[in-house]
């Protein structure tokens, strides 16, 4: 049996405001946080690369080793580690160390600047998932059409997707890899975008309004 003139009528209502909808809203998918937050500093120097250099006197970075991580906690400082031994630098060398029993152990490598590659993975989710979503956006439109689905829904669908997406792109990282030093300290892990997981947790997805700012 024919639809009526009204059911066609909310038919075309109801496309009209979910196209309107989503005309007006899109999903933004990544990381939300303050602008200078420590969070976006780490996801920016991942996405874009960065190029850290000493600020101390000793004109040096002082990046803990695998054993000054484990006895200390990757958060160490020298002044942790002085707390309980005495550290020195020996001469020639670019490491601080300690002395036990006549051992020299490494507690920190000093070296006067880090370089981080980027690693554009949020970039390359877009590009590597393209087609995907568009197919899903087609498929979406569709099912506002004739099975009275929402725009937001479709919105929905899309930021959970992007999200996982993302994530496993994370997990697929290979190169560039870890510095030396990082893979050493990282027992031979040698996935840059992936240590204890946090920031792979801390990706999600928003519905904003066109001209900025959140629901």
């Amino acid at each position: 049996m024919a639809d009526s003139f009204e059911e066609i009528e909310n038919r075309l209502d109801h496309i009209t405001k979910e196209m309107d909808y989503l005309n007006h809203h899109q999903v933004v998918i990544g990381f939300f946080s303050d602008e200078n937050s420590l969070l976006l500093t780490v996801v920016r120097a991942n996405e874009y690369g960065a190029h850290i250099r000493p600020k101390n006197a000793s004109g040096f970075l002082w990046i803990p080793s695998r054993q000054a991580i484990k006895e200390f906690g990757k958060n160490v400082t020298a002044k942790d580690v002085r707390n309980k031994y005495q550290l020195f630098i020996p001469k020639g060398k670019h490491i601080a160390a300690v002395n036990q029993d006549g051992k020299l152990v490494t507690y920190f490598y000093l070296m006067q600047k880090v370089d981080i590659p980027a690693r554009a993975f949020i970039r390359k989710t877009g590009i590597d998932y393209r087609q995907k979503y568009r197919r899903y956006i087609k498929a979406g439109i569709e099912e506002i059409m004739y099975d009275g689905k929402t725009g937001k829904a479709l919105l929905e669908k899309l930021g959970r997707m992007g999200v996982s997406d993302m994530r496993e792109v994370m997990r697929r990282w290979t190169k560039p890899g870890n510095a030396p030093l990082t893979i050493d300290n990282k027992r031979g892990a040698n996935n840059p975008l992936v240590d204890t997981g946090q920031l792979q947790k801390r990706i999600t997805w928003k519905i904003l309004p066109m001209t900025g700012g959140t629901l």
